[in-house]
C-alpha cells in the first residue's frame, strides 16, 4: 500500500462543480488542489474492480501534469481514503487491491 498524502477539504465550491476542492498538503505534490468529477467502477471478469477517475487541477504550477503515474497514484490514494473513512458499512472496506491492480 502506498502511503496517502496528507490533504484536506477546502471549503469553497467553484461554480458548476459538484464536488469539493481537496488541497494536498503534503509529500511532492503539496499545494495542488484538485477535485474529483465523474468516478467510474468497473468489475473486470477477474473480479477486480477498475476504476477510472476524472480529475481537475483547481491550482497549481502552471504546466502541472496531471495523467503521470506518480499524481494519479496519489489521487487514487486518497479516494481510497475518503472512502474507507466515510463507508457506513458494518463490514471492513478493503479497496487497495481492487483499486492498484495492473
Amino acid at each position: 500500500m502506498a502511503k496517502v498524502p496528507e490533504y484536506k477539504f477546502l471549503e469553497t465550491l467553484e461554480a458548476n462543480a459538484d464536488t469539493c476542492p481537496i488541497q494536498i498538503i503534503s509529500g511532492e505534490f503539496s499545494g495542488i488542489v484538485f477535485r474529483y468529477g465523474k468516478i467510474s467502477l468497473k468489475e473486470m471478469e477477474s473480479g477486480d474492480i477498475q476504476v477510472t477517475m476524472d480529475i481537475t487541477i483547481v491550482d497549481g504550477p502552471e504546466n502541472f501534469n496531471k495523467d503521470t503515474p506518480e499524481f494519479t497514484m496519489a489521487a487514487g490514494e486518497i479516494f481510497v481514503d475518503i472512502v474507507e473513512k466515510n463507508s457506513t458499512t458494518k463490514e471492513p472496506v478493503d479497496l487497495e487491491d481492487d483499486v492498484h491492480q495492473d
